[in-house]
């Protein structure tokens, strides 16, 4: 059963003068490199939560939203030690700018290619939601 629901974005950057498209990649505080994704509020459509999300995590106001990818699911265990659901559906997007100015809880970004996007990603299923976007076209 799904306890918890999150909106990501896997954001693309194109530059006018290059043809190579690079993806924006997150690093969290424990090392891990992830999409911007973060928890609806109540009352929020999944567009206002992808928004809001990005702009919270990364400073980037100026989002295209392209079109939904798809949706993983995955359990984990929260402070308290109970077990959790967690869905997080996610959505692409462009966006003309790389000024990327990060929140507290990550560590780094970077810009990458779709070839070391797929190297850097640490989990499987964000690994599939980039292929997912690949395979139907979307970058």
């Amino acid at each position: 059963m799904v306890n918890e629901q999150s909106v990501g974005a896997v954001i693309k950057h194109r530059s006018p003068d290059s043809k190579t498209a690079e993806f924006l990649l997150l690093r969290n505080r424990r090392g891990f490199w992830g999409f911007p994704q973060g928890h609806k509020e109540r009352g929020e459509t999944e567009i206002q939560t992808l928004v809001r999300e990005v702009m919270e995590e990364t400073g980037i106001k100026d989002l295209d939203i392209q079109s939904y990818i798809g949706k993983i699911t995955y359990s984990f265990f929260k402070g308290d030690g109970m077990r959790s659901e967690k869905e997080v559906r996610f959505y692409f997007a462009t966006t003309p700018t790389k000024d990327v100015r990060i929140s507290e809880e990550h560590a780094d970004f970077t810009w990458a290619t779709l070839k070391d996007a797929f190297s850097l990603l640490d989990h499987a299923k964000l690994r599939q939601i980039l292929d997912r976007g690949h395979r139907k076209g979307l970058y």
